[in-house]
């Protein structure tokens, strides 16, 4: 049976390289999202400053949250003492070891990592290890090879968790959507040749055998699609980690790393889709008897099978919890993780079941198709009835392209609109006055005497956490932390006092919302203990709370005690609010910049672009890994159009042959496209609608997303143009045969 199956393949390569190009692709993506997966596990930065080291002492970036089993990755350098040099270098088997300071100012008698150098005979390995056990005790780590480069970029190790995850969500996605796509080609590709396959039956063939021949078919072909997906697998994850780059979401210095583990497991999800694909498209036709699988060949009355009903229906019931949650679980950013999935869930549940679901919108869609179209519209209409396994078939990738695309462009949108919302809310100051150098309290005392200003605050941000008392909403990001000046912080920051004042804050203190204080059952005059960007503990009083938007997780501290554990070290922005006119204030602050070397200012206006920009930035990592998967999903289209029109020779030349001309069959095919178009977008806008709304509810606290309507006519315009062109030239190439060899030729 296996030399049968290569005889198949040769003689009907058009049925079999629609499955192949997906395989290819299907196997590509999945290579590329496994090496992002790997890049952020392996997070390798090739040391440049400190390569001629053999091992790096740097301090420990990680941080364990109190009370629970998770960590997180310190956003400020942690530092390490000075005094830690004479200790390693009185470590047995160290040459030399030198104090550097890689992000200066440093403050006095600390250091950013100490460069080691191995005594000769002496490996890095062991003296990381001898290293170790001398700093046991100590908030240090030891660092060889690649992981050298950790100590002057300590930002990837963040950055690293931001690209794991991401690779794993849409990795994950990319796998079923491909899985999906190869396992509906394989089966309209059987389909196709269920005459074929009905007669080797009526001819003896016994159903092991045909399933023999059908896996031989799919082993021969994944095998050779896989191997050659291996070399634009590696260019496409190599393409889009550049785009994270890009984008921010990794910073410069992390390399690209592929190994083989993102191989086998594409090679294996490539396998697993093509072998499952054709055991369940080759099951029923090698199961039937032999007169049975004829007629049924002929008159495609097979219904669908109960597993396809079992996983449609369990990928639309986890559509419609997901959707719940959505709703009555989830708020802020986080609110997209539980959308984002709904979405794929729902298309693919929609897909499953598009045989019934078709016959449904073709009974409802026939009315006008045939109003418009005519006699070729009332072809169509018979032909999608008649065909309606085929017509399933060729519907599912357009439900996939239609749902996928308007779903997470319109979640991304609608997150951006809200970002963007939230900010012109917390935007209280006019302006912002940026220096270069560090800036010292006295040229915020200077700003704040412009006339018509009202208020002036230095600003440093940063993020940290609450140790004590225990804090049961502190999640692993911790909270944001934003240094300010007590006298200018009611006027430039976007909260209202509700017990306490702000301009107590000075020294070491806090303020705090009101709602997270109760949380914690502090108030004024009671003490926390806080963990800080640098790994520095603090205790500070609280002299404040105070009511702002929900969004709002923030605790203020005095600039000066923020500034110092950060890693730049000081202030470098200052926010400046108007009382009264905001363009003289504006007017008055660049005449002060323009005499001051260092100084910039930035106005309202520039500030909320500035916003924008950065919103679209970190979107674009996004949208390109959204749009590799839309972009499948629309060579799908091609594939499985293109494959179920070009099998279509002998029906065309029939139709010739009985008196229609070439432009009357192109008619009837364009009619048919149309209404498979139609079905198909119809299918997927319900997909992205009941996504959609349950996520708009929870986020925007409206109905319908934000974003323009363009977004959905762009989508809609993309599937039926992509629809008609791989029907249509399809079929005009099939019916440039002449009529008389095409009535002759298999189906």
């Amino acid at each position: 049976m296996f030399g049968l199956a290569v005889r198949t393949l040769r003689y009907r390569k058009g049925a079999f390289v629609a499955a192949f190009v997906a395989m290819v692709l299907g196997a590509a993506i999945v290579m590329a999202c496994g090496g992002l997966m790997e890049t952020g596990i392996r997070t390798a930065v090739p040391p440049r400053q400190l390569a001629g080291a053999d091992v790096v002492v740097a301090g420990e970036q990680r941080y364990d949250i109190p009370g629970t089993d998770e960590s997180a990755v310190l956003p400020e350098r942690v530092r390490i003492d000075d005094d830690l040099v004479a200790t390693v270098a009185a470590v047995d088997g160290v040459a030399t070891a030198q104090g550097h300071v890689l992000d200066g100012p440093a403050p006095a008698g600390m250091v950013d990592a100490i460069a080691v150098t191995a005594a000769r005979g002496i490996g890095a390995g062991e003296l990381r290890e001898r290293i170790g056990t001398a700093l046991d005790g100590t908030a240090t780590t030891t660092l060889t090879g690649d992981d050298r480069g950790l100590a002057e970029l300590p930002e990837a190790r963040a950055s690293s968790e931001d690209l794991i995850s991401l690779a794993g969500v849409f990795g994950g996605w990319a796998t079923i959507v491909s899985m999906f796509g190869v396992a509906s080609m394989l089966a309209l590709s059987i389909q196709q040749r269920g005459r074929e396959l009905a007669l080797l039956r009526a001819t003896g063939a016994t159903p092991g055998q045909l399933r023999r021949m059908v896996l031989g078919e799919t082993l021969l072909l994944s095998v050779v699609a896989t191997a050659l997906a291996l070399i634009p697998g590696r260019y496409l994850g190599e393409f889009l980690f550049e785009r994270m780059t890009d984008a921010g979401v990794v910073p410069a210095g992390v390399e690209f790393r592929q190994g083989w583990i993102p191989v086998v497991t594409a090679v294996g999800a490539a396998l697993v889709a093509a072998i499952g694909g054709a055991l369940i498209a080759g099951r029923r036709a090698a199961a039937v008897r032999p007169v049975q699988a004829l007629a049924e060949a002929a008159l495609e009355t097979r219904t669908m099978s109960p597993w396809r009903w079992l996983f449609g229906l369990l990928a639309l019931s986890g559509g419609v919890a997901l959707g719940v949650v959505t709703v009555t679980v989830m708020s802020g950013p986080l609110t997209s993780s539980t959308a984002g999935p709904a979405v794929f869930l729902w298309a693919i549940g929609l897909a499953l079941l598009s045989p019934v679901l078709t016959r449904a919108l073709t009974a409802v869609l026939q009315w006008p198709v045939r109003a418009v179209a005519g006699v070729s519209g009332h072809l169509a209409v018979l032909n999608a009835r008649g065909r309606a396994a085929r017509t399933a078939a060729v519907v599912t990738p357009i439900v996939m392209l239609t749902g996928v695309a308007t779903g997470t462009l319109y979640l991304q949108s609608t997150e951006d609109a809200v970002n963007r919302e939230a900010f012109a809310r917390g935007l209280v100051a006019d302006a912002v006055v940026t220096s270069s150098a560090p800036a010292g309290p006295e040229l915020v005392d200077r700003i704040a005497a412009l006339p018509g200003v009202a208020g002036a605050s230095a600003l440093v941000r940063s993020t940290g956490f609450v140790e004590s008392p225990h804090d049961d909403s502190q999640g692993d990001e911790g909270w944001t932390l934003q240094g300010v000046t007590a006298a200018g912080a009611a006027a430039t920051a976007p909260v209202t006092t509700v017990a306490g004042e702000l301009t107590d804050l000075t020294g070491d203190t806090v303020a705090l919302g009101a709602d997270h204080a109760r949380s914690l059952g502090a108030g004024i005059g009671d003490e926390l203990t806080l963990r800080l960007g640098d790994g520095a503990t603090a205790t500070v009083r609280v002299v404040a709370t105070f009511d702002a938007a929900d969004d709002f997780d923030t605790l203020l501290l005095p600039a000066d005690l923020l500034a110092q554990h950060t890693t730049e070290g000081g202030v470098h922005e200052i926010l400046v609010a108007a009382g009264g006119d905001a363009d003289a204030v504006v007017a008055a602050l660049r005449e002060l910049a323009a005499a001051t070397p260092g100084l910039a200012v930035a106005d309202r206006a520039a500030l909320y672009d500035d916003y924008g920009d950065q919103q679209r930035t970190l979107a674009f990592a996004n949208y390109t890994i959204v749009l590799m998967i839309v972009a499948y999903a629309a060579i799908s289209v091609i594939n499985v159009l293109s494959s179920s029109t070009g099998a279509r020779r002998r029906e065309f030349g029939l139709q010739r042959l009985t008196g229609a001309t070439r432009a009357q069959v192109l008619r009837m095919v364009g009619a048919e496209g149309v209404l498979v178009a139609a079905v198909g977008i119809v299918l997927g806008t319900l997909a992205s609608v009941a996504t959609l709304v349950p996520f708009s509810l929870a986020r925007a606290d409206q109905l319908t997303p934000s974003g323009s309507p363009l977004i959905y006519a762009g989508v809609v315009a993309v599937a039926l143009g992509l629809t008609l062109a791989a029907t249509l030239l399809p079929a005009w190439q099939a019916l440039r045969q002449r009529a008389t060899q095409a009535a002759a030729a298999a189906d």
